[in-house]
């Protein structure tokens, strides 16, 4: 079993192609997840109807977009399950490989750079640093100038 994260970025084309050729390769299964931060209100200020409005709207923008994951795979003839969870990323990527008993896991790159990561923080070198399974990191070849590949499939956001 693969675990494939993904967040939907421009880097998403890339992981879905490493992880449809490492699946057939390996004859593994294929689970796509997204993770979704809840939205915190630190002020006490917001509307508490205007989050659950929002959370509907990532809810059904998140199911279009995995259901492109799920057609992606299928066209492959790969075996694909999908899933959404709310959460912190890297700590729900972490316990979603155990409870899917995943062999890999899959992230996206984005190669924002030393200073970025050191004040935000990389879902990638978190992931890392807490899996148990080998990780496989898929750079954004188009952050270092050459372009995507031909192949790519195109991510559309709803």
């Amino acid at each position: 079993m693969l675990l494939v994260a993904v967040d939907f970025s421009e880097v998403t084309a890339a992981v879905y192609e490493t992880a449809a050729t490492l699946a057939s390769g390996l004859g593994a299964k294929v689970v796509v997840l997204t993770v979704t931060e809840p939205q915190v209100d630190y002020a006490g200020l917001s509307n508490p109807q205007a989050f659950a409005i929002a959370d509907d709207e990532i809810r059904k923008m998140t199911e279009a977009r995995l259901n492109v994951a799920r057609e992606f795979f299928e066209a492959r003839h790969l075996s694909v399950f999908v899933e959404h969870q709310w959460g912190q990323v890297v700590s729900s990527i972490v316990e979603r490989t155990k409870k899917w008993d995943a062999g890999f896991v899959l992230v996206g790159s984005h190669g924002h750079g030393a200073v970025y990561n050191l004040l935000v923080g990389s879902v990638a070198a978190g992931v890392i640093r807490h899996s148990i399974v080998p990780v496989v990191v898929v750079p954004d070849i188009r952050a270092k100038g050459e372009g995507a590949s031909k192949e790519s499939p195109r991510i559309e956001k709803a």
